[in-house]
């Protein structure tokens, strides 16, 4: 038994091939957009995540140099601020479902680090883990 007609096979295809082809240039615009939408959340997240994974060197840091009650409070407390990185992952996750590449969220946390320095130092600052 035929499932349909020549005519019928070839709209499906002229269809998919239209679509094809207003998908594929739309694709980089859908991402600026999605970029546009969200910067503002993503860069807060990925401020709190940096803050927070640069508290818990120091404090682990510090709990090797000088252990102590106060040291051991302060590396717990490091710890659960840790929590911040793990909403920037989901939402980054959450961003590639939506279509974006990581190319665009190297951009994204780069603009996030950008936008709150104000000069060339704190941008280093941000970057390096001292020791």
């Amino acid at each position: 038994m035929r499932f349909g007609s020549w005519r019928n096979k070839a709209s499906h295809l002229g269809a998919f091939a239209l679509g094809l082809a207003v998908a594929w240039p739309a694709m980089p615009l859908w991402r600026e957009a999605i970029m546009a939408w969200h910067q503002d959340r993503y860069g807060a997240l990925v401020y709190q995540c940096d803050f927070a994974m640069r508290e818990h060197f120091t404090a682990r840091q510090e709990a090797s140099a000088r252990p102590s009650l106060q040291a051991g409070l302060a590396l717990h407390s490091a710890e659960i601020a840790l929590l911040d990185c793990q909403d920037y992952d989901i939402y980054q996750k959450w961003l590639m479902q939506w279509g974006l590449r990581e190319p665009e969220l190297q951009r994204m946390r780069l603009e996030a680090i950008e936008a709150k320095a104000s000069d060339l130092f704190e941008v280093v600052e941000t970057h390096e883990i001292r020791y």
